[in-house]
C-alpha cells in the first residue's frame, strides 16, 4: 500500500509542476492607505488559480528591489529565507510602489508529448516548429528556466512614475500607463522587452480573478512588442509570457531555456 501511495504522490507533484507553473505577486490588498500593512506572497499556480504559497529562497533570487518616485530599495535584507509572505509591506508616503524578484536557473526534464502540449499552452509554437527542424520531436524536453516577477502596490492616491519603471530584466512587462488611473472596462497599454529590446510577435496571456469568477485573454505583441488589454473586471490581474529559445552557453543538462515574465495589480 505504502508504494501505491508514494507512486500516487508522485505523479500529483509532477502534474503540479507541469501544469501549475506560473509565479505571481499577490498582496492581501493592492490598495493601501498610508501606514497600512499589507502581505506580498509569491504564489505558484495556474492563471491565478493558486495551488500553493511558496516561501523566499534567498539562494534562487538574484535580485528582490522596490522602486518609489525614482529610488530603487534592495529589499533582500528584509526578506526572511525560507519564510512566508516574501514581504511585509507598508509605506509612510503616497505613491505607486513596484516590486520587482529575478528567480535564477532551474532545471526540468518532461517526455515529448508533454513538453510539447506545455510549448502549445503556452504560445510557444515556434519552439514546436523548430524541434521538428531539428528532427527532436520526438526527443524529451530538457529545459532550464528563470522568473522575472513583478506587480504593483498603490498606497493612498498619488499615481507616480514607478508604475512605468524598466528594471531592465532579462524578460520584462512594462505598462506604458499607470494601471491604477484606469478602473474596470479601461483599456491599458503595455510593452514587452527581451534582452532590452522590443519583443514582437509573441504571445501574451492576461488573467484576471473577480471573487471566484476567472477567465484569461491572450494577446500578441505587435512590432514593437505592444499590446492593449481591456481591463474586463475588477479583482486582480496576471499579465504573463514565456519565451524560449536554443541554449548555447553553459546550459548543463539543458538543450533549451526559457524566460518567464509576470506582472501582477489590482483593478477597482
Amino acid at each position: 500500500m505504502r508504494p501505491l501511495i508514494l507512486a500516487f504522490a508522485a505523479l500529483f507533484l509532477l502534474n503540479v509542476s507541469v501544469f501549475a507553473h506560473e509565479y505571481w505577486f499577490e498582496c492581501d490588498n493592492f490598495f493601501l492607505k498610508v501606514h497600512e500593512h499589507t502581505n506580498l506572497g509569491l504564489f505558484v499556480g495556474e492563471a491565478l488559480k493558486k495551488d500553493e504559497e511558496r516561501p523566499y529562497q534567498a539562494s534562487k533570487t538574484d535580485s528582490f528591489q522596490m522602486f518609489s518616485n525614482g529610488e530603487i530599495f534592495d529589499m533582500r535584507p528584509l526578506a526572511e529565507d525560507d519564510k512566508t509572505p516574501v514581504l511585509k509591506f507598508a509605506s509612510d508616503h503616497s505613491g505607486t510602489f513596484l516590486v520587482s524578484m529575478e528567480r535564477n536557473w532551474s532545471y526540468i526534464k518532461l517526455d515529448a508529448a508533454k513538453f510539447e502540449d506545455y510549448l502549445r499552452e503556452d504560445g510557444m509554437e515556434y519552439v514546436i516548429a523548430e524541434r521538428k527542424r531539428l528532427n527532436e520531436s520526438a526527443k524529451e524536453g530538457r529545459e532550464r528556466y528563470s522568473r522575472y516577477i513583478k506587480t504593483l502596490i498603490q498606497v493612498s492616491d498619488s499615481r507616480t512614475g514607478s508604475a512605468k519603471t524598466r528594471v531592465n530584466s532579462r524578460l520584462e512587462i512594462v505598462p506604458l500607463e499607470n494601471p491604477y488611473s484606469k478602473k474596470a472596462g479601461d483599456d491599458v497599454k503595455l510593452q514587452v522587452f527581451f534582452s532590452g529590446s522590443p519583443l514582437a510577435d509573441r504571445a501574451v496571456f492576461a488573467d484576471n480573478r473577480d471573487g471566484d469568477k476567472y477567465s484569461t485573454q491572450k494577446f500578441t505583441t505587435d512590432k514593437d512588442g505592444r499590446f492593449t488589454l481591456k481591463l474586463t473586471n475588477k479583482g486582480v490581474w496576471l499579465v504573463r509570457l514565456v519565451v524560449m529559445q536554443r541554449c548555447t552557453k553553459n546550459c548543463g543538462d539543458a538543450d533549451w531555456e526559457s524566460f518567464w515574465g509576470a506582472l501582477s495589480f489590482g483593478v477597482k
